[in-house]
């Protein structure tokens, strides 16, 4: 009998694991400081959440795919524009860079 009730907790145990996480624990404090709608469950506000970060995501997507379609649509002179500033940025930055460690060189062998 007692080691049927050893088993038998065991699987229950077994069975909680199963669908609560540490993360939904780290959050319990959280949540409680955060307030809510104290008649919508805790699990409805978890999933309330998820959902709208899903949302986020795939919102954020859908507009990275705007920018690309506006992208490839682009007159080409503008891409080339485009591609020849991006060039002379990068330049910019590796001179200043250059600079930088040299001014910072010089710094230390002057002290």
């Amino acid at each position: 009998m007692r080691e049927e009730s050893k088993k038998a907790t065991l699987l229950l145990v077994d069975m909680e694991c199963g669908y609560l996480t540490v993360e939904f624990f780290r959050k319990l404090p959280q949540d409680a400081q955060k307030g809510g709608n104290p008649t919508q469950s805790l699990f409805d506000r978890y999933n309330d959440f998820y959902l709208r970060r899903i949302a986020t995501t795939v919102l954020s997507y859908v507009n990275m795919g705007k920018q690309l379609a506006s992208l490839l649509n682009e007159d080409p002179a503008v891409m080339q524009r485009r591609t020849s500033l991006a060039r002379r940025l990068e330049l910019y930055r590796s001179a200043q860079l250059e600079i930088e460690a040299v001014a910072w060189s010089t710094s230390l062998i002057t002290e």
